[in-house]
């Protein structure tokens, strides 16, 4: 057989082809091996949930997941006896405490940006207030002098002033009209850096994975949340926790 011809029934069948199956067996890397993820031999490696996500991991420094190997862990007179799932379980809790002081973080903020909502608006609503007020005067003058002006027969200073009022009518009642939701009905980020918009939405944080929600949003989006990486990463490990601590 020539060379050529035995590198590709290598690639095409696999150096081992011409082993029986106890000696492929043998060959194969047994569950206590270095190179095995121990965590994967429990249940899943935590690595392999975040990948290319914010909360991506990094690669595990195990190279091996196979499910042969893990099969033949569970069905060995060892299993659950080499303290994997105790190891499993703090690996697991300690991702879970990582989220949970980022999700405490993610409602302080959601807290501090509605405080900041509020007062922003306080003083929005002041200046506005203040804007209104002014108006009022300006009409209440001109009307007073537009009258003055039509009992001394000046009409042209009289159709005049009364254009001024409808302008500056037009511009109050534009301003009334202007005034936001009440603020505290919204939450918005500050670094959006835009407090005052119609599509400001109350916002809350996913109790699961940290991440912040749109408030009765449309069920396409909360879906897409659902069904997301990190939120059903994040779900498989708090599911895992609870199962181990019933049942090791």
């Amino acid at each position: 057989m020539t060379a050529e011809l035995r590198n590709m029934l290598d690639e095409l069948m696999g150096r081992d082809r011409d082993l029986s199956m106890q000696e492929k067996e043998k060959q194969q890397c047994h569950w206590s091996d270095e190179n095995v993820c121990k965590m994967f031999l429990v249940r899943f490696c935590p690595h392999d949930l975040f990948t290319n996500t914010k909360a991506d991991l990094g690669p595990c420094k195990h190279d091996t997941h196979d499910v042969k190997i893990r099969e033949c862990y569970r069905n060995s007179n060892r299993h659950k006896r080499m303290g994997y799932e105790q190891n499993f379980l703090r690996t697991l809790e300690n991702i879970v405490d990582d989220m949970e002081r980022k999700i405490k973080r993610q409602h302080e903020r959601l807290e501090h940006d509605e405080r900041y909502m509020k007062q922003e608006q306080a003083r929005v609503d002041t200046i506005r207030q203040e804007r209104l007020n002014s108006l009022t005067t300006e009409i209440d003058d001109l009307l007073e002098k537009m009258a003055q002006a039509g009992s001394e027969g000046n009409v042209d200073e009289a159709q005049s002033m009364m254009k001024q009022v409808e302008q500056l009518r037009q511009e109050r009642e534009v301003i009334k009209n202007s005034k936001n939701e009440d603020p505290a009905n919204k939450v918005f980020l500050v670094k959006q850096n835009v407090p005052f918009i119609n599509e400001m939405k109350h916002m809350e944080v996913c109790i699961v994975c940290g991440a912040f929600l749109v408030v009765n949003d449309t069920q396409t989006r909360v879906d897409a949340h659902l069904s997301g990486k990190q939120h059903v990463g994040y779900k498989m490990i708090r599911e895992a926790i609870s199962e181990l601590k019933v049942r090791p």
